[in-house]
């Protein structure tokens, strides 16, 4: 796969590029889908600045929090450069968004809904970045992708999960036209928790950096299923917590009524 796109002479990492074409599908999402939300244009820009920088936060603080615990997983002899890495943003970021939602007195269950096809959208173009670069890769694979960085085959596990990550976009969006407002905050969760199951499925076909990643704790998990299962019991809960407000508000009797 090519690891490099030349533009007038200029080698661009493949990967590094479709970060980028990532981070630009967040305005595209949101202003396609800012009048069935209700919201202007200034509004709009905002939410869009909003969930690239906490994306961005979220990356960053997935790549301090990667560091800390495989470094106390091999006694701190694992270190790693990375400055940001992508798994921790679908836990990070509503967790950025409800602190914001508190301070702006934003609705946090329309907003999750509005940005959720956006994380998956970024999730989708970083695998297929790490297909061009060759990250994330699967075993050696005489009928899978060439990667360039090993000189090998290896099995296409980026593409697939590339392909499921843009099944959750497009399950996040039918959510958001059948739902039709009248039930916020169920779209986020839903995603996540199909992210959760996805990407921890194709965790096992993943060749990771360290023995200590892979097998986290000598737990037969990798770290990333651990993240991923947070991911899941936190989208879990967070359906529960919505549905009970909307019970709730259903079963209160109007004031003057016996």
């Amino acid at each position: 796969m090519l690891q490099y796109l030349t533009i007038f002479g200029i080698n661009i990492n493949m990967y590094k590029f479709f970060f980028f074409v990532g981070l630009m599908t967040v305005p595209v999402f949101l202003f396609a889908m800012r009048k069935r939300f209700g919201f202007s244009k200034a509004q709009t820009v905002k939410y869009t600045v909003l969930t690239i920088l906490f994306g961005l936060f979220a990356a960053y603080l997935t790549a301090v929090l990667k560091r800390a615990m495989l470094g106390f997983a091999s006694g701190g002899v694992y270190s790693d450069t990375e400055v940001l890495r992508n798994y921790g943003i679908p836990i990070f970021l509503p967790i950025c968004w409800l602190l914001a939602c508190f301070v702006l007195e934003d609705n946090f269950r329309k907003v999750s809904d509005y940005i959720a096809p956006c994380v998956y959208s970024v999730m989708t173009c970083v695998k297929i970045g790490c297909t061009f670069w060759g990250c994330c890769y699967g075993p050696q694979d005489e009928n899978g992708i060439w990667n360039a960085t090993l000189g090998y085959r290896t099995f296409p596990v980026q593409i697939y999960d590339a392909l499921t990550s843009l099944i959750i976009v497009i399950v996040c969006l039918i959510l958001i036209r059948k739902l039709d407002n009248k039930h916020y905050g169920y779209v986020y969760p839903i995603g996540g928790i199909l992210f959760a199951i996805t990407k921890g499925f194709w965790e096992n076909f993943r060749i990771h950096e360290s023995v200590y990643e892979k097998n986290f704790l000598d737990s037969g998990w990798t770290l990333w299923q651990f993240w991923l299962l947070v991911l899941f019991i936190g989208c879990v809960i967070w359906i529960i917590i919505v549905r009970h407000i909307e019970m709730k508000h259903t079963t209160k009797k109007p004031k003057g009524t016996r």
